[in-house]
């Protein structure tokens, strides 16, 4: 299955931090763009499963409007620091928990389309490349609405 990991759309930095920060208007250009992108290049997205945190929602549901997939929030996407006292670690663990429930209930020919906060790929190139889950791997930033394509075969990952 193709599982297309979408880095929110750029965000409004609040002071203190918020989980609830709403995107900029290049946020909503950029969402709007690769909404376009994943029209044009005709695949049929099953379903987007999306973190809860706002700007996550508002991305999925802009990205959304070119794709009419249903939408799952899954707050196990919710970003790294999320949950109190939790490691990085615990967060890697989590979010391929999550990935690895959406790889066993699809099938290996669907798209599915998740959109999260950017460390949060660290899972997504973990589990798909094998590298165990570790305190020690570093936290990587990724840019605004960047699609990144990981295909998944279910009897690898979920048999």
């Amino acid at each position: 299955m193709n599982i297309i990991y979408i880095h929110h759309a750029h965000r409004k930095r609040e002071f203190p931090r918020s989980q609830d920060e709403d995107i900029t208007e290049l946020g909503e250009r950029d969402a709007n763009l690769t909404a376009e992108l994943l029209k044009a290049s005709n695949l049929k997205i099953d379903k987007i499963y999306t973190s809860e945190f706002y700007r996550c929602t508002k991305t999925a549901n802009i990205i959304n409007k070119y794709l009419n997939a249903k939408i799952i929030i899954e707050p196990r996407f919710n970003e790294h620091g999320s949950r109190e006292g939790e490691s990085w670690l615990d967060t890697q663990l989590r979010i391929r928990e999550a990935l690895m429930d959406i790889i066993k209930s699809h099938n290996n020919e669907d798209n599915i389309v998740c959109v999260t906060s950017g460390i949060n790929v660290v899972a997504f190139i973990g589990l798909y490349y094998g590298i165990e889950p570790a305190n020690n791997l570093p936290i990587i930033g990724v840019p605004s609405c960047s699609p990144l394509s990981f295909q998944f075969d279910k009897d690898k990952y979920a048999p």
